[in-house]
């Protein structure tokens, strides 16, 4: 029985073709067994980058990066390892602004959202909102600059459709917060943010790093455990600290002194005094049943003096002596009082923002009143 020519070609060319696109792989170079890697975009603080919602409404002008510090060599490892650091949104010193002047224009910002009803929609949806609450959403957050390069959930819209995006946003970018401290708006580009979400291993960066960025030094913003009524954030310009109440309404900005974190320590337990041994004291006669010969041998025993005296006694202690002694001052080592000095994760005194991230290497700051336990957590 014999096989036509063409249709053993047919079945060869088939055979190739199914072991080619079986085979052929990712020719980008990003694939591997568990699929393609992630991407995460940096974000400058002043550029609005791809998709964006809106038109730019941030007043605030990046701040400069200094020099960068020396970079470290296990910085991509332990950003690998462990992922961004985290931060609650309440941290005071957290964020920067101008005092009495927003970050952002509310006003521009809701105006850009309602005259385009699908964009407001999409933003809407984003926010966990009804599109007709988009304006008071946006009023109830509150203007501040970040002071760290942070992780978000960036959202765009291009075509009609929503884009979303792992990005780091820059030191120096204006945002919106809601009432727990998280960012929720960037203004440069009126795009609405998340909390991020983990990333499967190494991720491909996108974007040219700037001056001082360091992958180890990215933030995560964590909701603050409750309610904020107010900010406590640095006045960059003027380097005083200020007091921000929650809402777009930034005139009841006022000055505050430097945060102090209590750091008391329990007082160790102090030592009973020891008892006061009193010496033994002869019973006074009874004047009924005294004779005339007890006089004189009293008199002998205690001198010339008729009369007794104890207080020249040296063998009777004196009042002074017999009370306990007096409280004296504390302990000069003991640390029972508050010191004045703030957590390390949050300077004392409103130094300029760096590129890197404000927030020194010490890792001693883990443990922050009021917020959470994995403060900057390698």
């Amino acid at each position: 029985m014999r096989t036509p020519t063409g249709t053993l070609l047919l079945a060869c060319v088939l055979f190739v073709a199914l072991l080619l696109s079986g085979c052929g792989g990712d020719t980008t170079g990003h694939g591997d067994e568990a699929g393609p890697r992630e991407e995460l975009l940096l974000q400058p603080a002043a550029a609005p980058g791809p998709d964006p919602f809106t038109d730019s409404t941030a007043l605030t002008a990046a701040t400069p990066s200094p020099a960068p510090r020396t970079p470290r060599g296990t910085d991509r490892a332990v950003a690998a390892r462990s992922g961004p650091r985290s931060l609650s949104g309440g941290t005071p010193g957290l964020y920067a602004g101008a005092e009495r002047t927003g970050s952002c224009d509310i006003g521009r910002q809701i105006g850009h959202l309602t005259r385009d009803r699908a964009r407001g929609r999409v933003f809407a949806r984003v926010a966990g909102v009804p599109s007709a609450s988009v304006p008071d959403y946006v009023r109830a957050l509150t203007p501040v600059v970040l002071r760290a390069d942070t992780r978000v959930t960036g959202h765009g819209f291009r075509a009609g459709r929503l884009t979303r995006r792992q990005s780091v946003l820059q030191a120096g970018t204006a945002v919106l917060v809601d009432d727990r401290g998280v960012p929720r708006v960037r203004c440069a580009c009126g795009n609405p943010l998340r909390p991020p979400t983990a990333l499967r291993g190494t991720p491909v960066t996108r974007g040219a790093p700037w001056l001082g960025y360091r992958p180890g030094e990215v933030i995560v913003v964590t909701p603050a455990p409750r309610l904020l009524a107010d900010f406590t954030i640095i006045d960059l310009t003027g380097r005083i600290w200020i007091e921000r109440r929650t809402g777009h309404d930034v005139r009841h900005d006022r000055a505050l002194p430097p945060p102090v974190w209590s750091r008391t320590r329990p007082e160790p337990p102090r030592a009973p005094p020891p008892p006061v041994l009193r010496p033994p004291v002869p019973p006074e006669p009874d004047p009924g049943t005294a004779s005339p010969r007890d006089a004189p041998a009293d008199t002998s025993l205690r001198g010339t003096d008729p009369a007794p005296d104890t207080a020249a006694d040296p063998a009777v202690p004196s009042a002074d002596e017999t009370a306990p002694p007096p409280e004296g001052p504390a302990d000069p080592e003991d640390p029972g009082g508050p010191e004045e000095a703030g957590p390390d994760a949050v300077p004392d005194t409103p130094d300029p923002p760096d590129g890197a991230g404000l927030i020194p290497d010490d890792r001693a700051a883990d443990g922050i009143p009021g917020g959470p336990t994995d403060v900057f957590t390698d």
